[in-house]
């Protein structure tokens, strides 16, 4: 029960942090303008903004192209062949009537012209830009706009050298239709004067607009500055001015609540924050709008025809692109954007009427997305499957972000993702720690349980591994072992029920503690037989070599267990032992409801029949070259092997050499030399020189007249003198029987 509360109460309370951290980045960029943008604040923020802009830019097309606004760059070749930065306004001149003569609409220019140029001659260079800017709007529809800077004020006292106490009268022209309800007003702003316009330009009739914009806590620019408070007047900003004058809508600003504000335009509502700002729906970088060179354009005939085409009708933004001019900034789409390009994809958001819905109806969906994600997860593990838990809540958090990046974002909403999906995967990983804490404490039960019925190996692994106490396997390399004490039946005959059983008790014993004392693990008992395996369920290296050298302690301590025997009067133990090295499927086999951890395969019927031609060829250890191959040269050292045959088991096509393992007490363990002389024999007798082969077996068989191997090779040698093998043969003996 206390673990449920307990469960339950941190569900709730990660659900209740992401819900209030939705809240917190909805309303941050608001609650900046009254804090220092302490990182309770943003935190939250940082984590949903940059989540946005990773879903925002799989929804950008990155094919297409707005030809409707055209950037006339500044860049790096301008800079070099024309020459010192800022240029003569006699270069502005030039341009500009070159955009005239091109046909371009509107021309935004974002450059300050806020300091006079010094001049030798009698024409004052701006005097000349002024003229030129008046008649470039001669020609019905078309405008200029130029920039100046605004900053929020912060105290009713005015720094009046810097900033104007009251705005300019050029504004006024450009003061937008505001409709407010009492006491609801926007954040104030004063306008800069070290940046405004010079006199004659000013008067020139252009429009003039302000084009400051703040980044966001993180560096990264995604709002953008649509009105601004000054003197009490609604002023358009530089995009917004540009795309009146460029589109001839007339746009007004409407605050019906301190909640609340927005532009309305012929597009719809477009929404903004206390600071005036709206969140761009970005259209892309650099590479999304027509971009011609400064130079290109001043270097061109005037009846270009490529360049009437790509500037007719147009609104032209003249703008930095240069690396060295300091005008990059941080946005979602491209790290290093130039600030120009920055207005260009307001203006685009503003000419598709693609605008963001309001924060209140992004914030709702927000909310329904975290609470249905969460009681959904919630639901699914109350089920107590913990495979259905894992594939859910994937599904579930893929889900979301497929639904929020493919439709939602399309259709302007600003969801608050990053914390929906945070609610899912901290409620799913918050449960699953409980479980697992609860699942190491029973684990402790489970070691003392079953650590008298398995072995140990196979216990621990089972703890660390829970998700293999179940029906399956999977593919191992292991060595696999199989004993059987020869002529048991009789044995069995001379002895009681409880005589047989304390015997088989002592000589399983023995050998079960031998095999665990070699890293080995026991699969299972078989009246007196044995199956075992090294290299499952836990990985060890060199598992051939453990498997050998357990196998001949076990011959080695067989004796001892016969002297206890001999001493009580009963018969002697003899077993044989077969290993084979190889890959087998391992894994609780069995039905659903009873399984045990055992191998199956090809590799395990090979071992078995190794085991049962020890009686055949006169061995106790048995092994296959698979098994004698696979322990490192180093290791292999340690043993001394001889080559027992090459031989065809019963339900096997391929031929397999097999081994013994002489075990210290074996009768040719001292003739190092008679084994080097067999080896030789048995090359010949694989070679097909019967004769020569048995001549030396028969010396040998003379020497060792107890050695079975002798013997019978000498027989198989003497058989095929008579009767040749078939032709093609290659050396293999074929066993009909198991």
């Amino acid at each position: 029960m206390f673990f449920r509360i307990f469960q339950y109460l941190g569900i709730l309370a990660l659900i209740t942090f992401s819900a209030a951290s939705i809240f917190l980045s909805t309303s941050a960029r608001d609650l900046n303008s009254y804090s220092n943008q302490s990182f309770f604040v943003n935190y939250a923020s940082f984590f949903e903004d940059r989540f946005y802009d990773l879903r925002m830019k799989l929804t950008i097309d990155r094919e297409k192209k707005d030809d409707r606004l055209v950037l006339a760059a500044i860049d790096d070749q301008s800079l070099s062949k024309i020459g010192r930065w800022p240029w003569s306004r006699t270069q502005i001149v030039k341009l500009v009537n070159k955009l005239h003569t091109y046909g371009a609409k509107v021309v935004a220019f974002d450059i300050f012209f806020s300091e006079p140029e010094l001049a030798c001659n009698a024409e004052s260079p701006d005097l000349l830009l002024a003229q030129t800017l008046k008649n470039f709007q001669s020609t019905p529809g078309n405008k200029i706009i130029l920039p100046y800077s605004v900053v929020k004020r912060e105290s009713e006292k005015i720094d009046e050298e810097n900033y104007f106490k009251e705005a300019p009268d050029q504004l006024l022209n450009y003061m937008m239709d505001a409709r407010q309800s009492e006491g609801s007003n926007l954040q104030e702003f004063l306008a800069e004067r070290k940046v405004y316009p010079i006199e004659p330009l000013a008067n020139s009739d252009v429009g003039i607009a302000h084009i400051e914009a703040e980044a966001d806590a993180d560096g990264v620019f995604r709002h953008y500055p649509i009105t601004a408070n000054v003197s009490s007047m609604y002023l358009p900003s530089f995009a917004l001015q540009a795309y009146e004058m460029f589109s001839g809508d007339k746009t007004s600003v409407n605050i019906p609540s301190s909640e609340t504000a927005y532009l309305k335009t012929k597009k719809g509502n477009l929404y903004v924050n206390y600071n005036g700002e709206s969140k761009i729906r970005w259209f892309g970088g650099l590479d999304h709008f027509p971009t011609v060179s400064v130079y290109d354009i001043l270097s061109s005939k005037d009846d270009d025809k490529e360049k009437i085409n790509i500037f007719k009708n147009k609104l032209v933004f003249v703008g930095s692109t240069a690396f060295g001019a300091n005008d990059l900034r941080n946005t979602p789409v491209d790290p290093i954007l130039p600030g120009i390009v920055f207005h260009m994809n307001m203006v685009h958001m503003l000419l598709d009427g693609k605008y963001l819905v309001s924060e209140l109806e992004s914030t709702k969906i927000s909310w329904i997305m975290l609470i249905g994600g969460s009681v959904l997860i919630i639901t699914i593990m109350l089920m107590g499957n913990a495979i259905l838990d894992f594939f859910a809540v994937n599904l579930i958090l893929v889900g979301l972000f497929y639904l929020d990046s493919y439709y939602f974002i399309p259709r302007g909403y600003n969801n608050r993702l990053f914390f929906c999906m945070f609610s899912v995967l901290s409620c799913y990983s918050w449960s699953t720690f409980l479980h697992f804490y609860q699942s190491n404490q029973e684990k402790k039960k489970i070691k003392g349980t079953f650590s008298r019925y398995l072995a140990p190996s196979i216990v621990n692994d089972l703890l660390k591994n829970p998700e293999k106490v179940r029906l399956g396997g999977e593919k191992k390399n292991i060595t696999v072992f199989f004993s059987d004490v020869r002529d048991f039946t009789s044995i069995s005959e001379k002895l009681t029920p409880e005589q047989l059983t304390m015997c088989l008790n002592k000589y399983m014993t023995m050998m079960t503690d031998t095999l665990f004392e070699h890293n080995g693990t026991l699969d299972k008992y078989i009246g007196d037989a044995m199956v075992a395996y090294w290299g499952a369920p836990v990985d060890l290296q060199d598992h051939p070599y453990w498997a050998v050298k357990g196998a001949i302690q076990m011959i080695e301590r067989l004796p001892a267990i016969n002297e206890e025997f001999a001493r009580d009067g009963f018969p002697q133990f003899k077993h044989g032992i077969g290993l084979n090295t190889g890959e087998c499927s391992v894994g609780n086999m069995g039905s659903n409801q009873i399984f045990s951890y055992t191998a199956l395969g090809d590799n395990m019927n090979l071992g078995a029949r190794l085991e049962s031609l020890c009686k055949y060829y006169g061995v106790q250890l048995n092994i296959s070259e698979y098994t004698k191959n696979a322990i490192p040269e180093h290791l292999a050292k340690e043993f001394t092997f001889r080559t027992l045959d090459k031989v065809k088991v019963k339900g096997k096509e391929n031929s397999v050499t097999i081994y013994e393992v002489l075990h210290p007490n074996h009768h040719l363990i001292n003739f190092k030399d008679d084994l080097h002389v067999y080896e030789n024999a048995f090359q010949m007798y694989l070679d097909e020189k019967f004769t020569k082969a048995s001549e030396v077996l028969q010396e040998l068989h003379n020497k060792h007249p107890e050695d079975k191997s002798f013997e019978r090779m000498l027989h198989m040698c003497q058989d095929f003198m008579a009767v040749p093998p078939p032709p093609n043969w290659d050396g293999s003996y074929t066993h009909k029987s198991k």
